[in-house]
């Protein structure tokens, strides 16, 4: 079947050979210098990727810093919303306790105000009633001059008593 020529292996192997020596001159630098070209761009993707995830890491920290910044300033924010509401309470509380205090205080004036009208209108019908009573009792001719020096005499005892 198969029967090995000499001259046949001779020539393949010199073939072989050849081509061998005609590949490493041509072919292999180019290959060899493909290879290093790929290799350099690996390692410059990776310096790359390496740069990028630092970035990435000092973005989040940043990021991070930022974000505790915000609450610490948010917090502050609240704490002073607080403290202002609670002046402004205190504050309310107390405006409303002068505006009682001023209201009890013209309740009162309005009340001896009106106790003073009172007595005085008192006065005078004990004074009308006292004239009519008089005249009914004395039956005498006194002119009306007299009649009400007589009861401005008696109301003014009469007040006197009384406003006490």
């Amino acid at each position: 079947m198969f029967k090995a020529e000499p001259g046949l292996i001779i020539w393949t192997l010199i073939s072989f050979f050849l081509l061998l020596i005609l590949l490493r001159k041509v072919a292999y630098p180019h290959i060899l210098k493909g290879m290093k070209k790929r290799e350099e761009t690996i390692k410059q993707q990776l310096e790359e990727a390496q740069k990028t995830k630092k970035e990435a890491e000092d973005l989040l920290e940043d990021y991070k810093r930022q974000l505790a910044e915000a609450r610490s300033e948010a917090q502050k924010i609240i704490n002073e919303g607080k403290s202002l509401g609670e002046n402004m309470r205190k504050e309310i509380v107390q405006k409303a306790q002068v505006e009682s205090n001023q209201i009890v205080k013209r309740a009162q004036e309005e009340i001896e105000l009106q106790k003073q009208k009172a007595i005085l209108e008192l006065q005078e019908k004990i004074a009308d009633l006292s004239i009519m009573a008089a005249t009914k009792i004395i039956n005498k001719s006194l002119n009306t001059e007299d009649n009400r020096r007589l009861v401005e005499e008696y109301v003014s005892k009469v007040g006197e008593h009384y406003g006490k």
